[in-house]
């Protein structure tokens, strides 16, 4: 299945899934399912709101560049320093890096 990011949709909840799942699949908080669903318990089968980031979050791993990232995801590097504004190069372990698509 392609993931196609969107401001809203709705999701047909599967077995076995969870919220902190749903939150790693598409890129949301927790916060955001419960506060948008009025819910914290999913049931299968049943329809849920998810709103997402227009963005993917990328933590910084040791040894990852600037570069590296942007090949990563198939960015220039110009555009990645821009959409983070990034003056320079240097990045820092566990920094949060945004990849607009």
């Amino acid at each position: 299945m392609k993931i196609v990011l969107a401001k809203e949709f709705l999701y047909r909840v599967k077995e076995n899934d969870n919220i902190l799942d749903l939150c790693m699949k598409f890129n949301t908080s927790k916060s955001n399912i419960i506060r948008n669903n009025n819910k914290i318990d999913l049931y299968t089968g049943e329809w849920i709101k998810i709103k997402v980031n227009d963005y993917l979050s990328h933590f910084v791993k040791p040894m990852e560049t600037v570069s590296k990232i942007a090949k990563q995801y198939n960015l220039s590097i110009e555009k990645l320093k821009a959409d983070n504004n990034l003056k320079e190069n240097r990045l820092y372990i566990g920094q949060l890096i945004k990849i607009y698509k």
